[in-house]
């Protein structure tokens, strides 16, 4: 297959690598005029898709150029040129252009535009009953009459036009954004918001992502009302990856005030724990370490209840994930600062919604394995019927009613092992090919890989399988099954 590159893009390439200044340095014209052909290149359809990615990366490395030269002039303790009179000016000088953008905008009648926000550089525009097309046009009328006002090089341009929007607080908003008038397809933007924000989990990010897209195109709230259900519904039910509910945030132990560890924030609490029982599993300075949050005695806080995520994976873990934490404290909280904006309670929803039933095997504690029940909650836990669902007292696996039909439990018992066996046989192929070599069937698969979504599965595989064994072995069908083996 033979790609055919513009010969445009050969010369704009020659450009970085070169000086066409015929100076030591290239001159300033050079790179803002770079920078704006670059970005007009990023939006353009390109036979290679990686040559798109080769042109993004280079205009911001321009972009940071700018910011950094100017940057460094402000930065008085650890700056490499410090002149806080020209960082001052330049803000100043930046401030009253701004404002007089802003002023200019909105008192034009031809254009019936209102600046809604003004940040630094960019003015958010607001065009009540436009199409997209009409936005472009007048967008390009106002970059041009604000920049013939200005003197060189001020230059306004028109960037790109949102349909619809969130503009929630200062640096923070999300909504379709068009580059260009011709543009069908629009692309989720979002900048400061928890869906491009790493210091929360990977469910509060797809959540609130899926909402604002499902809301930006049916233009309604009941289906994200819908939506939202299911998802609480499945979380409530364990029908979930724990995956998405890990937190990774960075630690930096020396520089927090507080002596007590009960006080350091969950992160910390969890990088103390790992060193207690191993020294050298001192985190590095603003490393991230990953927590889950986790069920505990009733009004525990929360540096109480998060633990490594090894230990609520773990095939003998009595720990249980605490789903209404990340409902009500993580999901609700994040998705109420936008939809709050057109009227929505969040929190009313899930307090109506009904409430559903978790898995026998989610629920059920495997006893057998761990004979020490430390806290009060392995006695007053409930317990449902293997085939039913009722529930059933004390420790039993089966009602009443379903315990007189033998057959019928054997073949349950023997067909959601099979199933499991298959799973997890499945996932250990995987992760063969991935590691290579035979010695997975006979040692195990060693590899704990966080970020490997496998491993989550078969780790969940792995504990339903060890509480069928107990099942089948207080059944007296077959021994209990040694599953440590995958």
């Amino acid at each position: 297959m033979v790609y055919f590159i513009p010969a445009r893009y050969l010369c704009l390439t020659y450009i970085l690598c070169y000086c066409t200044g015929g100076r030591g340095y290239t001159i300033e014209d050079e790179v803002f005029a770079l920078f704006d052909d670059l970005r007009s290149l990023c939006f353009e359809p390109v036979s290679l898709f990686c040559l798109g990615i080769i042109f993004n990366a280079r205009q911001l490395a321009l972009k940071l150029i700018a910011n950094v030269t100017y940057g460094y002039t402000a930065a008085g303790f650890s700056g490499r040129m410090p002149c806080a009179e020209l960082a001052d000016s330049i803000v100043q000088c930046g401030r009253r252009t701004l404002e007089n953008a802003i002023s200019f905008v909105n008192a034009h009648d031809q254009w019936n535009a209102k600046v809604i926000y003004g940040d630094t550089d960019s003015m958010f525009v607001l065009l009540k009953e436009r199409t997209v097309k009409e936005a472009f046009e007048i967008g390009r009328e106002i970059a041009s009459a604000v920049t013939a006002m200005n003197p060189h090089p001020v230059t306004l341009k028109m960037e790109k036009v949102y349909h619809p929007c969130f503009l929630l607080t200062k640096k923070r908003y999300v909504g379709y954004s068009y580059e260009n008038p011709d543009q069908v397809k629009p692309v989720f933007d979002a900048k400061g918001i928890e869906t491009v924000r790493r210091d929360t989990c990977g469910a509060v990010a797809k959540t609130m992502e899926q909402s604002l897209r499902t809301f930006f195109e049916d233009k309604g709230i009941n289906k994200v009302k819908t939506y939202l259900l299911r998802q609480w519904a499945r979380i409530l039910s364990g029908r979930v990856s724990l995956q998405d509910f890990v937190f990774a945030k960075e630690v930096r132990l020396g520089t927090y005030s507080t002596r007590s560890s009960s006080s350091l924030p969950p992160a910390a609490i969890v990088a103390t724990k790992a060193m207690r029982a191993d020294p050298r599993a001192e985190p590095r300075y603003a490393e991230r370490i990953p927590y889950v949050v986790v069920h505990g005695e009733p009004g525990s806080r929360l540096v109480d209840m998060v633990v490594d995520p090894l230990d609520l994976l773990a095939t003998d873990s009595q720990f249980r994930l605490n789903d209404t934490y990340y409902i009500t404290k993580q999901i609700i909280p994040a998705l109420q600062r936008v939809f709050g904006l057109v009227g929505a309670d969040l929190s009313q929803w899930f307090s109506d919604m009904p409430r559903p039933g978790q898995d026998f095997i989610a629920k059920r504690h495997s006893y057998a394995l761990n004979s020490h029940r430390t806290r009060i909650d392995y006695y007053y836990l409930s317990t449902h019927c293997f085939l039913c669902g009722e529930l059933v007292q004390d420790s039993a696996h089966f009602c009443g009613k379903c315990s007189k039909n033998e057959a019928a439990i054997a073949t349950a018992i023997v067909g959601r092992t099979s199933k499991s066996e298959k799973e997890i046989q499945h996932l250990a192929a995987i992760c063969r090919h991935c590691g290579g070599g035979d010695w997975l069937l006979e040692s195990g698969v060693k590899c704990t890989s966080l970020a490997c979504s496998v491993f989550y599965e078969r780790r969940k595989v792995q504990k339903e399988l060890h509480a069928l064994s107990t099942v089948a072995t207080d059944a007296g069908l077959y021994p209990r099954c040694m599953v440590e083996w995958f």
